[in-house]
Protein backbone atom coordinates (compact mmCIF):
# COMPACT_ATOMS: atom_id res chain seq x y z
CA UNK A 1 0.00 0.00 0.00
CA UNK A 2 1.64 3.21 -1.18
CA UNK A 3 -1.19 5.57 -0.31
CA UNK A 4 -0.68 7.90 2.64
CA UNK A 5 -4.38 8.42 3.33
CA UNK A 6 -5.68 7.85 6.85
CA UNK A 7 -7.69 4.87 5.54
CA UNK A 8 -4.52 3.33 4.14
CA UNK A 9 -2.65 3.93 7.39
CA UNK A 10 -5.41 2.22 9.35
CA UNK A 11 -5.50 -0.74 6.97
CA UNK A 12 -1.73 -1.19 7.21
CA UNK A 13 -1.79 -1.20 11.00
CA UNK A 14 -4.68 -3.66 10.89
CA UNK A 15 -2.69 -6.02 8.67
CA UNK A 16 0.36 -5.68 10.91
CA UNK A 17 -1.80 -6.70 13.87
CA UNK A 18 -3.10 -9.68 11.88
CA UNK A 19 0.50 -10.70 11.24
CA UNK A 20 1.29 -10.55 14.96
CA UNK A 21 -1.83 -12.57 15.79
CA UNK A 22 -0.79 -15.22 13.27
CA UNK A 23 2.76 -15.39 14.60
CA UNK A 24 1.46 -15.92 18.12
CA UNK A 25 -0.34 -19.05 16.93
CA UNK A 26 2.51 -20.51 14.87
CA UNK A 27 4.37 -23.41 16.43
CA UNK A 28 7.85 -22.36 17.53
CA UNK A 29 8.26 -19.23 15.38
CA UNK A 30 11.95 -18.35 15.63
CA UNK A 31 12.93 -14.82 14.53
CA UNK A 32 16.39 -14.56 12.99
CA UNK A 33 16.83 -11.01 14.34
CA UNK A 34 15.52 -9.41 17.55
CA UNK A 35 13.52 -6.80 15.60
CA UNK A 36 11.62 -9.62 13.87
CA UNK A 37 10.32 -10.94 17.19
CA UNK A 38 6.65 -10.80 18.10
CA UNK A 39 7.26 -8.46 21.03
CA UNK A 40 9.44 -6.06 19.03
CA UNK A 41 6.95 -5.85 16.17
CA UNK A 42 4.08 -5.40 18.59
CA UNK A 43 5.97 -2.55 20.28
CA UNK A 44 6.47 -0.90 16.89
CA UNK A 45 2.74 -1.16 16.18
CA UNK A 46 1.93 0.42 19.55
CA UNK A 47 4.39 3.25 18.88
CA UNK A 48 2.87 3.94 15.46
CA UNK A 49 -0.65 4.02 16.90
CA UNK A 50 0.56 6.71 19.29
CA UNK A 51 2.08 8.59 16.35
CA UNK A 52 -1.25 8.36 14.52
CA UNK A 53 -2.94 10.04 17.48
CA UNK A 54 -0.26 12.74 17.59
CA UNK A 55 -0.62 13.48 13.88
CA UNK A 56 -4.42 13.64 14.17
CA UNK A 57 -4.08 16.07 17.09
CA UNK A 58 -1.61 18.29 15.20
CA UNK A 59 -3.81 18.29 12.12
CA UNK A 60 -6.81 19.34 14.20
CA UNK A 61 -4.78 22.13 15.84
CA UNK A 62 -3.74 23.35 12.39
CA UNK A 63 -7.37 23.31 11.20
CA UNK A 64 -8.49 25.28 14.26
CA UNK A 65 -5.70 27.81 13.72
CA UNK A 66 -6.83 28.32 10.11
CA UNK A 67 -10.40 28.92 11.31
CA UNK A 68 -9.21 31.39 13.95
CA UNK A 69 -7.26 33.30 11.30
CA UNK A 70 -10.40 33.53 9.16
CA UNK A 71 -12.26 34.94 12.13
CA UNK A 72 -9.60 37.57 12.84
CA UNK A 73 -9.19 38.70 9.25
CA UNK A 74 -12.68 38.29 7.81
CA UNK A 75 -15.49 36.87 9.93
CA UNK A 76 -15.62 38.31 13.46
CA UNK A 77 -17.69 41.40 14.17
CA UNK A 78 -14.46 43.38 14.57
CA UNK A 79 -12.51 41.51 11.87
CA UNK A 80 -10.11 43.61 9.81
CA UNK A 81 -12.28 43.24 6.72
CA UNK A 82 -15.32 44.62 8.54
CA UNK A 83 -13.46 47.64 9.95
CA UNK A 84 -12.36 49.03 6.59
CA UNK A 85 -15.64 50.67 5.55
CA UNK A 86 -16.17 52.37 8.94
CA UNK A 87 -12.57 53.68 8.83
CA UNK A 88 -13.08 55.00 5.32
CA UNK A 89 -16.30 56.72 6.34
CA UNK A 90 -14.76 58.24 9.48
CA UNK A 91 -11.88 59.78 7.52
CA UNK A 92 -14.24 61.23 4.91
CA UNK A 93 -16.33 62.78 7.67
CA UNK A 94 -13.23 64.35 9.24
CA UNK A 95 -11.51 65.61 6.09
CA UNK A 96 -14.06 65.53 3.28
CA UNK A 97 -14.63 63.02 0.49
CA UNK A 98 -12.12 64.52 -1.93
CA UNK A 99 -9.43 65.47 0.59
CA UNK A 100 -5.98 63.94 0.09
CA UNK A 101 -6.22 62.34 3.53
CA UNK A 102 -9.38 60.53 2.42
CA UNK A 103 -7.96 59.43 -0.95
CA UNK A 104 -4.75 58.17 0.69
CA UNK A 105 -6.73 56.08 3.17
CA UNK A 106 -9.01 54.80 0.40
CA UNK A 107 -5.93 53.75 -1.58
CA UNK A 108 -4.52 51.72 1.32
CA UNK A 109 -7.90 50.13 1.97
CA UNK A 110 -8.06 49.13 -1.69
CA UNK A 111 -4.69 47.40 -1.29
CA UNK A 112 -5.94 45.49 1.76
CA UNK A 113 -9.03 44.37 -0.11
CA UNK A 114 -6.95 43.55 -3.17
CA UNK A 115 -4.81 41.24 -1.08
CA UNK A 116 -7.77 38.92 -0.54
CA UNK A 117 -6.63 35.32 -0.47
CA UNK A 118 -8.39 32.81 -2.67
CA UNK A 119 -9.39 29.96 -0.43
CA UNK A 120 -8.23 26.57 -1.61
CA UNK A 121 -9.90 23.91 0.47
CA UNK A 122 -7.97 20.67 0.70
CA UNK A 123 -7.84 17.91 3.28
CA UNK A 124 -4.06 17.63 2.92
CA UNK A 125 -2.50 21.04 2.26
CA UNK A 126 1.10 21.01 1.08
CA UNK A 127 3.99 23.17 2.23
CA UNK A 128 3.90 25.42 -0.85
CA UNK A 129 0.18 26.18 -0.49
CA UNK A 130 0.42 26.96 3.22
CA UNK A 131 3.54 29.09 2.75
CA UNK A 132 1.90 31.09 -0.04
CA UNK A 133 -1.18 31.63 2.11
CA UNK A 134 0.99 32.72 5.04
CA UNK A 135 2.78 35.30 2.89
CA UNK A 136 -0.54 36.59 1.51
CA UNK A 137 -2.02 37.09 4.97
CA UNK A 138 1.20 38.78 6.10
CA UNK A 139 0.92 41.17 3.15
CA UNK A 140 -2.63 42.04 4.15
CA UNK A 141 -1.48 42.63 7.74
CA UNK A 142 1.33 44.90 6.53
CA UNK A 143 -1.09 46.99 4.50
CA UNK A 144 -3.26 47.22 7.61
CA UNK A 145 -0.22 48.40 9.60
CA UNK A 146 0.35 51.06 6.92
CA UNK A 147 -3.26 52.15 7.34
CA UNK A 148 -2.85 52.45 11.11
CA UNK A 149 0.33 54.51 10.67
CA UNK A 150 -1.50 56.80 8.27
CA UNK A 151 -4.40 57.29 10.66
CA UNK A 152 -2.00 57.89 13.57
CA UNK A 153 -0.40 60.74 11.65
CA UNK A 154 -3.74 62.54 11.63
CA UNK A 155 -3.42 63.02 15.39
CA UNK A 156 -6.51 64.49 17.02
CA UNK A 157 -8.12 65.02 13.62
CA UNK A 158 -8.89 61.28 13.64
CA UNK A 159 -11.19 60.77 16.62
CA UNK A 160 -13.85 58.27 15.50
CA UNK A 161 -17.01 57.81 17.52
CA UNK A 162 -16.83 54.06 16.82
CA UNK A 163 -14.59 52.64 19.56
CA UNK A 164 -13.67 49.64 17.39
CA UNK A 165 -11.71 51.81 14.96
CA UNK A 166 -9.67 53.87 17.40
CA UNK A 167 -5.89 53.63 16.97
CA UNK A 168 -5.59 51.52 20.12
CA UNK A 169 -8.15 48.99 18.96
CA UNK A 170 -6.74 48.87 15.44
CA UNK A 171 -3.31 48.07 16.87
CA UNK A 172 -4.92 45.28 18.87
CA UNK A 173 -6.49 43.88 15.70
CA UNK A 174 -3.12 44.07 13.93
CA UNK A 175 -1.44 42.13 16.75
CA UNK A 176 -4.26 39.56 16.67
CA UNK A 177 -3.76 39.16 12.92
CA UNK A 178 -0.01 38.59 13.16
CA UNK A 179 -0.48 36.11 16.01
CA UNK A 180 -3.21 34.22 14.16
CA UNK A 181 -1.14 33.95 10.99
CA UNK A 182 1.95 32.78 12.88
CA UNK A 183 -0.14 30.21 14.75
CA UNK A 184 -1.24 28.71 11.43
CA UNK A 185 2.34 28.30 10.26
CA UNK A 186 3.56 26.97 13.62
CA UNK A 187 0.78 24.39 13.84
CA UNK A 188 1.28 23.32 10.24
CA UNK A 189 5.02 22.91 10.80
CA UNK A 190 4.39 20.66 13.81
CA UNK A 191 1.88 18.63 11.80
CA UNK A 192 4.36 18.16 8.93
CA UNK A 193 7.19 17.18 11.26
CA UNK A 194 5.08 14.62 13.14
CA UNK A 195 3.70 13.22 9.91
CA UNK A 196 7.22 12.82 8.50
CA UNK A 197 8.20 10.75 11.54
CA UNK A 198 5.04 8.67 11.10
CA UNK A 199 5.76 8.00 7.42
CA UNK A 200 9.26 6.81 8.31
CA UNK A 201 7.82 4.53 11.01
CA UNK A 202 5.34 3.04 8.54
CA UNK A 203 8.18 2.37 6.12
CA UNK A 204 9.99 0.52 8.91
CA UNK A 205 6.80 -1.38 9.73
CA UNK A 206 6.47 -2.42 6.10
CA UNK A 207 10.10 -3.48 5.68
CA UNK A 208 10.13 -5.53 8.88
CA UNK A 209 6.80 -7.08 7.87
CA UNK A 210 8.39 -8.23 4.60
CA UNK A 211 11.36 -9.70 6.48
CA UNK A 212 9.07 -11.52 8.89
CA UNK A 213 7.11 -13.02 6.00
CA UNK A 214 10.37 -14.09 4.37
CA UNK A 215 11.39 -15.65 7.68
CA UNK A 216 8.11 -17.58 7.83
CA UNK A 217 8.65 -18.85 4.30
CA UNK A 218 12.20 -19.91 5.18
CA UNK A 219 11.21 -21.60 8.45
CA UNK A 220 7.98 -23.33 7.47
CA UNK A 221 8.24 -23.61 3.68
CA UNK A 222 6.84 -21.84 0.63
CA UNK A 223 3.72 -24.02 0.53
CA UNK A 224 3.17 -24.17 4.27
CA UNK A 225 -0.11 -23.24 5.93
CA UNK A 226 1.74 -20.68 8.03
CA UNK A 227 3.14 -18.82 5.03
CA UNK A 228 -0.12 -18.96 3.09
CA UNK A 229 -1.91 -17.34 6.03
CA UNK A 230 0.30 -14.26 6.07
CA UNK A 231 1.79 -13.80 2.61
CA UNK A 232 -1.12 -11.68 1.33
CA UNK A 233 -0.99 -9.15 4.16
CA UNK A 234 0.01 -5.77 2.72
CA UNK A 235 1.66 -3.59 5.33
Amino acid sequence: MNSNSEVSYGARIGNAEKLVAALQNFNNYTPIKPEYSINAYNDLITSIKSQNNDVASKKQSYSLAVEKRKQVYDLKINAIKKLLSPINAAVKVSFGRTAKEATDVASIIAKIRGANIKSKKTANPDEATVSQSYQSFNSKAQFFADLIANLSNFGTDYTPANSEITITELNNRYNDAITANNDVMNNFTQFVQNNKVRIESYNTLSQIGIRIKDSIKAQYGNNSTEYNLIKGLKI
